[in-house]
């Protein structure tokens, strides 16, 4: 087996590890998202439960997956894997967005460009 194809199968299953993760999100959705618009109330109350706000909390997941989706999409579209640096972008815009509401989360703006960087690596997998 050469470097290229360990490399290529070491990727996907990444990013397949990753997507894995995805429906948990979904499941545990119950609390509002994370927009702009949401209420002090509708965040975690302090001392809540690490699945809540912790690296696998259902927001996280949220921005990881939106950010790999929209990378993955840019990436295919145009052939570039550095297009899906398009969704860190927006990634980091959110966030920004987020701080003139005092809602600045850097664990939201690391998911969104750990989402951007894995398309970033499957876009690469798929063009070889």
């Amino acid at each position: 087996m050469d470097v290229r194809a360990a490399g290529s199968r070491w990727a996907i299953g990444a990013v397949a590890a990753a997507l894995m993760l995805c429906p948990a999100a979904a499941a545990r959705a119950d609390l509002a998202a994370d927009t702009t618009r949401a209420e002090r109330e509708d965040l975690p109350p302090a001392g809540a439960q690490p699945t809540r706000t912790g690296a696998l909390a259902p927001d996280k997941l949220q921005h990881f997956s939106l950010a790999f989706g929209l990378g993955l999409a840019f990436g295919i579209m145009t052939a570039e894997p550095a297009a899906a640096g398009g969704a860190a972008v927006l990634a980091l815009g959110k966030e920004v967005a987020d701080g003139r509401h005092d809602r600045f989360d850097g664990g939201d703006l690391l998911a969104g460009l750990l989402g951007a960087g894995c398309a970033a690596l499957l876009v690469v997998a798929l063009e070889r």
